[in-house]
């Protein structure tokens, strides 16, 4: 599965013939037919009431019946068409959607700054924001600079979710850092066995990057029960000391338990292009991975002035289909100073924050290197669609029709006892048979109706980048 979605319009569905048409044909056939009779049977049957009322009315009426049905199916089979058709398009939407509302729980996050509740005043919440600061204040300054600066950090973003971490029996540790992650990784695993944090050195991995959120795909797709806990550590390499603020922990996992330790999701992440992102946000709107009407927020993090230009008049439209006020767009450059790309899952745990806080759904959207991410929280799951894939519906009218015609053309042989009887013999037999062999014919259809919008999907999926 992809995000781009092929663009493919649904057929109209035809028109039935006019009801006037229908008795047109109805009557007419009950004359011919009649008449044929007529022709035919007329000296053997007229002197006997009982065959007369059986040749001359109720077989006339199942020809025209017959001949009227026959003809209702040239617009059935059209129907079926179109309905399978557009049932497949309804059917390959919803495949998508489920996949596009696969997330992953965020049992916990937490991160370090030198401003006291920071979410909450940029929210508004709490106090003023704060606005475009000069510059970080770094993290040597805000605390003894006798202490170590690793066992400071991780006793702030660490220690307040020990005891969800303690929950699972082996969770993954990405630690990701600008430089020196060998010494962060050992002052990790010296901290954690001080204080108890049930994490095996082993589950430890280092990297001298920090990562961009895509991984969060990755995490949605796991179905091995797995929790990944990151911890990013963003140096101040401008002014040469040895942390910057903003540096943050957040706790995911796709365990049962997490279910009950948090209700908060993170949603399947889009990623984009600036030249797509127009384009590719109408994708995220049509997934509807929250209730449209809930979705309440959006963060921005590091994004160029078009990018921002683009959100803007995307959701602060009166026409959108998610309309988000303009004091609910937190762009964080404006207000922690110019940030860069390993800011993403800061911002994500500031959304987190807002979830917690009772903001309902929020939105994130961060670049990172030349892609831009687009994450959706909330703390409940929209519910995946169980329509039926498959559409197959009896031509129950056509059938009853040509079995009807048949038995009614014993009314045109000679009314001759032996002769009937050997008729009646083979038109039964004939009408089981077709009986058999109609449906199947319908179900052969079907499948060749699939494979024709299977070669047509294909071919928009292919003109799609991927």
């Amino acid at each position: 599965m992809q995000w781009k979605f092929p663009n493919i319009p649904k057929k109209a569905l035809p028109k039935n013939f006019s009801v006037f048409l229908y008795l047109l044909v109805f009557v007419v056939s009950i004359a011919i037919f009649a008449f044929a009779v007529v022709l035919i049977n007329a000296e053997n049957i007229l002197p006997n009431l009982g065959l007369s009322c059986l040749y001359f009315v109720i077989a006339p009426l199942c020809f025209g019946l017959s001949i009227t049905g026959i003809m209702y199916n040239i617009y059935h089979h059209k129907l079926l068409y179109v309905l399978f058709f557009n049932k497949k398009i309804e059917s390959k939407h919803e495949q998508w959607q489920n996949w596009t509302r696969q997330s992953i729980w965020l049992v916990d996050s937490q991160y370090l700054t030198d401003i006291e509740n920071l979410g909450l005043k940029i929210m508004g919440l709490e106090g003023s924001p704060p606005m475009n600061p000069e510059k970080q204040v770094p993290i040597s300054t805000l605390h003894n600079l006798n202490s170590s600066a690793f066992f400071y950090i991780f006793e702030k973003i660490l220690l307040p979710m020990k005891k969800k971490i303690n929950q699972f029996s082996n969770i993954k540790v990405q630690l990701n850092t600008l430089k020196n992650s060998d010494l962060a990784m050992t002052n990790l695993i010296n901290f954690c066995h001080i204080n108890n944090i049930s994490i095996r050195d082993s589950n430890i991995s280092a990297s001298d990057q920090i990562p961009s959120p895509k991984m969060i795909n990755e995490w949605v797709d796991e179905y091995d029960n797995q929790t990944t806990l990151i911890i990013n550590l963003v140096y101040d390499v401008k002014n040469s000391l040895p942390f910057s603020e903003y540096c943050c922990a957040l706790l995911f996992s796709n365990e049962n338990k997490a279910s009950k330790l948090s209700k908060l999701r993170v949603f399947r992440p889009i990623i984009t292009k600036l030249t797509d992102l127009s384009d590719d946000i109408e994708y995220l709107i049509k997934a509807e991975q929250i209730e449209k009407k809930q979705v309440r927020q959006l963060w921005a993090a590091h994004l160029p002035a078009s990018a921002l230009n683009i959100l803007k008049g995307t959701f602060l439209d009166n026409d959108s289909e998610i309309i988000i006020e303009p004091n609910k767009l937190y762009h964080l450059d404006e207000n922690l100073g110019v940030l860069d790309d390993s800011h993403a899952w800061l911002t994500l745990s500031l959304a987190a924050e807002a979830v917690n806080q009772g903001q309902k759904g929020q939105m994130v959207v961060a670049q990172c290197g030349d892609e831009i991410h687009i994450m959706q929280l909330y703390d409940k799951n929209m519910q995946p669609s169980n329509q039926k894939i498959e559409l197959f519906i009896l031509p129950v009218v056509y059938l009853i029709s040509i079995i009807s015609l048949l038995f009614t053309l014993i009314a045109l042989i000679p009314a001759n006892e032996n002769i009937l009887m050997t008729c009646f013999i083979i038109i039964f037999v004939a009408a089981v048979a077709l009986a058999i062999i109609i449906p199947l014919s319908q179900y052969g259809e079907i499948k060749t109706y699939d494979h024709e919008f299977q070669e047509i999907w294909s071919s928009e999926l292919a003109k799609l980048d991927p």
